[in-house]
């Protein structure tokens, strides 16, 4: 069972006052049915209460309490110290204390996630050390619909589109003009000079857009003294009701697939100082803050070249990366059965019906691909008794009912627990595993082995049984996880290299 604490505005996007619909009520209605369907605890907290409490609309106010003691309340936590020192000195009674009193139970692990869209409240958290424990409304979905035992959704998919192919009539472009008022005559500019555009769109079902990318691949010249040639991200946008890592890293996986197929020797994108949502979000994949622009933008890079190979073996991948291991790095090969290949990389799997073009695949052969399987930072667990990995190792997925390795991931932390909490706390949504499947590799004898990974490369060959053995990878395949002596890792090493 997981203990979810709702923020005010999550709360509020449940509640629709006088008729209105606020935004993300889809999200928040489809996130508490199946929260209340799985049993699981939804709590609010106080100091929700003490904030609508202030509201100036005297009616609203009272449907606003009426409906917050509908829920269960969360009892106050003690700020730690911890929290104080690192966030600064606050005034009682404000906002900026109130949240503060909500992180405070959530860094007391009276709750396992604190549900927020608010993107100032997940940076504290991030400073505080707790940031991969608050979670959007779409990420909370996304979570509990991973553990639904009936059939799931498609994943979202990416498109590769002509610039000169967008609708502009979609939702999603309006709060851009909102940011932009030149827009519509930049983006007529954009559409005639398609050959030098790339543009990335995630497709609902109903044809809207959830996300948008469009890259000028060739930014000439460019101000920032940056390493040539260089990728401009003209656009990166999620809409709000698809908010949270699971469209933003899908959508980054086929930007940063883009650098590297134009062999980008730095990339980088010009954000407002109030999306920084974003800037956090970019900033955990080596984009990194350089300047500002003439109208005052935040400038983003991400440089592939010069490259400090002194850095650490996960630091190298972040930095450089995806496609980059670092030559410091060991490697491992983990066996894996094919459902969990399927659900892990469904990119993968091979499908009749897949269109041409298409980055992420909706489910195949019967199986129900679940929602996490298409971003770029996963977790795998199993029952392995190595205690042998660290952060930037190189893992190569060994697919047991092909006898073949298509996938190469980076360690980012491991952790052993016999307790399905300790788990959900570390993984949160990104596991293709149900709760039950959770349940029973934690009571395992030897516990379970969580493996936090980034997903780095796919082969376009796999390489196969007889080709590892050849190269001294394997002996013979792995039975679980296996360390690669000197000899293959090199071998490893100078594949990848060749990339």
């Amino acid at each position: 069972m997981i203990r979810f604490l709702l923020d005010t505005n999550a709360f509020i996007a449940l509640e629709p006052f006088a008729g209105h619909m606020e935004p993300g009520i889809g999200p928040a209605a489809t996130f508490m049915r199946l929260a209340m369907k799985q049993r699981h605890q939804v709590f609010v907290h106080p100091a929700s209460g003490d904030e609508l409490a202030e509201g100036k609309v005297e009616n609203r106010v009272r449907q606003r309490m009426a409906e917050l003691r509908e829920f269960e309340m969360l009892a106050e936590s003690h700020i730690h110290s911890d929290i104080n020192t690192e966030l600064g000195p606050v005034e009682d009674d404000t906002n900026d204390h109130r949240d503060r009193r909500i992180l405070a139970s959530l860094y007391s692990n009276s709750v396992t996630f604190l549900v927020s869209d608010d993107g100032r409240l997940g940076k504290r958290a991030k400073r505080i050390g707790i940031g991969a424990r608050v979670v959007t409304l779409a990420d909370a979905v996304a979570m509990l619909e991973g553990y639904e035992p009936t059939a799931l959704p498609p994943p979202p998919h990416v498109i590769k589109l002509p610039t000169y192919a967008l609708n502009l009539e979609d939702a999603i472009f309006d709060t851009i003009r909102d940011d932009y008022a030149d827009f519509d005559s930049w983006i007529k500019k954009v559409q005639s000079d398609s050959e030098n555009r790339e543009c990335f769109v995630v497709l609902e079902d109903d044809g809207r857009y959830a996300a948008i990318a469009i890259l000028k691949i060739y930014e000439n010249p460019c101000g920032y003294g940056l390493t040539r040639p260089v990728t401009k991200i003209s656009t990166f946008k999620v809409a709000q009701p698809f908010s949270g890592n699971r469209y933003g890293e899908l959508l980054l996986k086929a930007v940063l697939q883009s650098h590297h197929d134009h062999k980008a020797g730095s990339a980088y994108v010009e954000a407002w100082d109030k999306h920084q949502p974003l800037v956090d979000f970019l900033g955990n994949f080596g984009y990194f803050e350089c300047g500002r622009s003439q109208r005052g933008e935040r400038v983003l890079a991400k440089a592939y070249e010069p490259r400090d190979e002194s850095v650490g073996a996960l630091e190298y991948h972040v930095r450089y990366g995806p496609p980059a291991v670092s030559l410091n790095a060991s490697a491992f090969v983990i066996r894996i059965k094919n459902h969990w290949h399927n659900q892990l990389f469904p990119e993968c799997a091979m499908s009749s019906a897949v269109e041409k073009g298409q980055l992420a695949f909706p489910d195949f052969a019967g199986e129900q691909i679940r929602p996490w399987g298409n971003v770029l930072r996963k977790a795998y667990l199993c029952n392995a008794s190595t205690n042998r990995l660290e952060p930037g190792d190189i893992i190569l997925f060994y697919r047991s009912g092909f006898k073949t390795v298509e996938v190469i991931g980076v360690v980012e932390e491991t952790l052993r627990t016999g307790s399905a909490e300790d788990v959900t706390n570390m993984v949160g949504g990104r596991t293709v595993y149900s709760a039950d499947d959770v349940e029973r590799l934690a009571s395992h004898s030897r516990q379970v082995l969580v493996i936090m990974f980034r997903r780095d490369w796919v082969l376009d060959d796999p390489w196969t049984l007889p080709e590892l053995q050849f190269s001294s990878v394997l002996n013979v395949p792995p039975q679980a996880v296996q360390q690669v002596g000197e000899a293959g890792k090199q071998w490893i090493h100078r594949q990848l290299a060749a990339r």
